[in-house]
């Protein structure tokens, strides 16, 4: 059997479309799943626990943000946070800090993280706090932001969650 010049270029063109397709198919299939993962991104408080001393209290958060998606994209920079107390219905801000890897690190599918804030008290914060205790078991909630950079650029989804104290 004898191939012509004409049957080469149709199987070539054969080629050169399966393989584009092939090549395209991966990051088209990807991106199906974007706004997915910024949905689904989730943010929890494993722990969190307060330590006093005379001098200060240091509050110690446990972080887990979690892309519960097949996207592959996200990268997480740091989490901004601020810890509150319910106060009737008001928020009292008792200190704000942020925590992160020292470089950010992507997010895997179907993965997680773990970050560890600290935030020490000390003068007001410290006296506003002990007011608190003294009065009863404080309501907490920890609220701010997650920066990640995805195919958009620089994001900064919000976050409150209420915790309760851990040991």
């Amino acid at each position: 059997m004898k191939i012509n010049s004409r049957q080469i270029l149709i199987l070539s063109l054969v080629l050169v479309t399966v393989g584009t397709w092939t090549y395209l198919l991966s990051p088209t299939a990807n991106s199906t799943y974007y706004y997915k993962a910024l949905e689904d991104l989730t943010i929890q408080i494993p722990k969190f626990t307060t330590t006093s001393t005379s001098s200060n209290v240091t509050l110690m958060i446990t972080f887990n943000v979690s892309n519960p998606t097949p996207y592959v994209g996200l990268t997480l920079a740091s989490i901004s946070f601020q810890a509150l107390i319910q106060n009737g219905s008001i928020d009292e801000v008792i200190g704000s800090s942020g925590t992160g890897p020292p470089e950010p690190v992507p997010l895997k599918p179907f993965s997680y993280r773990i970050l560890e804030g600290t935030l020490v008290l000390t003068g007001g914060n410290m006296a506003q706090y002990e007011r608190f205790v003294a009065q009863g078991s404080p309501e907490w909630h920890v609220g701010g932001t997650i920066d990640l950079w995805a195919r958009d650029g620089f994001l900064s989804p919000q976050f409150d969650i209420p915790v309760t104290m851990s040991m």
